[in-house]
C-alpha cells in the first residue's frame, strides 16, 4: 500500500508539470510543403510573448534562413508586452540590414506591440495591424527597467521610423498608445487585416522600400510555416507570469517530495528543472527578488509541520509569507504581466493540500510500519546494484531497494546483508564484514576442543583394549 501512495504521488506530480506545460497554448502549426529555393516562398512565423533570448535568436535565425532561400517574404505575426532591450535591439538590427522583406502583422484581436516591440514594429518595412490592436507604449523599454523612455531609447525609435520611413510624431516619443484606427488613419500602416489570406492577398504588387531598393512583391508563392522547437518554445513559455509561478511552486513540492521519499530520483529531476524554469522565467519578468524569496521562504516553513500533522505555527507563517510573496512578486509592473489572481489563489490552496493532506498523509503511512515484506528481509543477503557511498541500490528477495551502508563504502556486486529497514531505506553492512569480524581466538579454541575431544577417546579406546575380560571369583578354602 505504501509503494501504492509513492508512485500515485509521482504521478500526479508529473500530471501537475504537464498540466503546467499545457498553458504553452496551442502547438504551433506544422510547416507546409517545402518550395524549391529561389521560388519565391513567403515565410511565416509568429513571434509572441515577453521577447527574451530565446525567441530573439529564434527569429533572428527565421530571417538568416528565408535569405538562404531566398525567400519572397517574411511575414511575423507580432504580439507583445515587450521584452529585453538587449534582445529587441539584436532583433532590429537583424530586420535593418535584411535582404528579404519583412512584414510585421500585429494580430490577433487583442494583441499588442508595447515596450521595446515597438522598436520592431516601426522597423518593418510593411506593418499591418488587426483591428483592436495596438502599438505602445514604449515604457519600459526594457522589462528589467521601471524607468520612463529614456532619451537615447526615444531617439533610437525615431531614427527606426525614419529608416522605415514611418512618420514618427504619431508614435509621441513612445509615450502615445496607438490604436489600428489612429495608425491606419495617420499612415503609420500600410493597411489592416484580420486574417492571414487578409494580409497576403494586400501584399500582391505593392512596393516595398528595404535595404535601400524598391521592389513589387509577388506573393504566389508556397507559403511555409515556421516555429520554434520544443525545447525552445517550453524555455520561452516560462516566462509567462502564471507558468513561471506554477513552476516555482512544482518544482518545490518535486524536491520536498524526493527529499522524504527517495527512489530514482524521478521527483528530484523533474522538480529541480521546473524550478531553474520559474526561475529562469522571473529572471526576465520584471518581478520583485524579495518576494521571491518570500515565497520560497513561505513554502520552506511548511515542512517542520509536516510530522504534526501540517497545522500549526510554522505553517501560518508560511502561509502568510506564500501569499505576500504571490501578491508581490509582479506588483509594480503593466497590467499584461502581473501575475493573475486566479494563478495565486490555485498556488496557496495548491501548497496547502500538498503539505498538509498528501505530504503528511504519505509520511504517516511510511513511518506507521515498514512496507509489506520488508521484515522478512532482515538477516538476509543481497546484490549491491550501485556503489553505496553511503546510499544506493540493492537487489533482496528478487525486488530492487533504496540501501545505505552502515559502515564502509560498498562495491557494485559486493554482497551485503540487510540489519534493518527504515521506510523504503534497507541499512545493509558488507557480507565480507562478518566474516573479518570474528576472532583469531574463537578458531584456536575451536581446534583446541576438537583435539581434546579426540584425545579423550583416544584414551578410553586404549583404556578399554588394555582391560582383559573380567576373571573368575577365587574358590572360597574348604572349612
Amino acid at each position: 500500500m505504501h509503494a501504492g501512495r509513492i508512485r500515485a504521488g509521482l504521478l500526479a506530480f508529473a500530471l501537475a508539470l504537464v498540466g503546467v506545460l499545457a498553458l504553452l497554448g496551442p502547438p504551433a502549426r506544422a510547416a507546409g510543403r517545402q518550395a524549391p529555393a529561389g521560388g519565391g516562398a513567403i515565410d511565416y512565423f509568429e513571434l509572441s510573448g515577453v521577447i527574451d533570448p530565446v525567441s530573439a535568436q529564434a527569429f533572428i535565425s527565421e530571417i538568416g534562413a528565408a535569405e538562404q532561400t531566398r525567400s519572397a517574404l517574411l511575414v511575423v505575426r507580432l504580439d507583445t508586452p515587450g521584452g529585453l532591450k538587449s534582445s529587441i535591439t539584436s532583433v532590429v538590427n537583424a530586420m535593418v540590414s535584411s535582404t528579404v522583406p519583412i512584414a510585421v502583422w500585429i494580430a490577433p484581436q487583442g494583441a499588442q506591440a508595447a515596450g521595446a516591440g515597438e522598436l520592431i514594429a516601426a522597423a518593418a518595412p510593411i506593418l499591418s495591424m488587426a483591428a483592436g490592436t495596438t502599438i505602445g507604449p514604449l515604457t519600459p523599454v526594457n522589462l528589467d527597467s521601471r524607468a520612463a523612455p529614456a532619451a537615447a531609447a526615444q531617439a533610437e525609435l525615431a531614427t527606426v521610423a525614419a529608416h522605415s520611413g514611418r512618420p514618427a510624431a504619431v508614435l509621441q516619443g513612445g509615450t502615445a498608445v496607438v490604436n489600428d484606427t489612429t495608425a491606419t488613419q495617420s499612415g503609420l500602416v500600410s493597411f489592416q487585416a484580420g486574417e492571414l489570406g487578409t494580409v497576403l492577398q494586400n501584399l500582391q504588387t505593392r512596393s516595398v522600400t528595404f535595404g535601400g531598393q524598391t521592389v513589387s512583391l509577388t506573393v504566389t508563392g508556397e507559403l511555409r510555416f515556421h516555429k520554434m522547437s520544443v525545447w525552445a518554445r517550453v524555455v520561452h513559455a516560462a516566462d509567462r507570469p502564471a507558468v513561471a509561478y506554477m513552476l516555482v511552486l512544482l518544482g518545490f513540492f518535486g524536491l520536498v517530495f524526493e527529499l522524504y521519499f527517495p527512489g530514482i530520483g524521478a521527483a528530484g529531476l523533474m522538480g529541480g528543472g521546473a524550478l531553474a524554469l520559474g526561475l529562469y522565467g522571473f529572471s526576465i519578468l520584471p518581478a520583485s527578488w524579495l518576494a521571491i524569496a518570500l515565497l520560497l521562504g513561505g513554502l520552506a516553513l511548511y515542512v517542520p509541520d509536516l510530522h504534526t500533522g501540517g497545522l500549526g505555527i510554522y505553517t501560518g507563517a508560511g502561509l502568510l509569507l506564500e501569499v505576500l510573496g504571490s501578491v508581490l512578486v509582479l506588483r509594480h509592473v503593466p497590467g499584461s504581466l502581473q501575475l493573475p489572481w486566479w494563478a495565486t489563489l490555485m498556488g496557496v490552496v495548491g501548497s496547502l493540500l500538498f503539505f498538509i493532506s498528501i505530504m503528511t498523509a504519505a509520511i504517516r503511512a511510511r513511518f506507521s510500519r515498514p512496507p509489506a515484506g520488508a521484515e522478512g528481509l532482515l538477516g538476509g543477503v543481497g546484490i549491491a546494484r550501485t556503489d553505496l557511498v553511503p546510499d544506493g541500490e540493492v537487489t533482496a528477495s528478487g525486488s530492487l531497494w533504496r540501501a545505505r551502508t552502515l559502515g564502509a563504502a560498498i562495491a557494485e556486486g559486493s554482497q551485503v546483508r540487510v540489519k534493518s529497514v527504515s521506510g523504503l531505506m534497507l541499512l545493509v553492512e558488507p557480507l565480507e564484514l562478518e566474516a573479518s569480524v570474528m576472532p583469531d581466538g574463537a578458531d584456536g579454541a575451536a581446534d583446541g576442543a576438537d583435539g581434546a575431544d579426540g584425545a579423550d577417546g583416544a584414551e578410553a579406546t586404549d583404556g578399554a583394549d588394555g582391560a582383559g575380560p573380567p576373571s573368575a571369583p577365587a574358590t572360597p578354602p574348604a572349612p
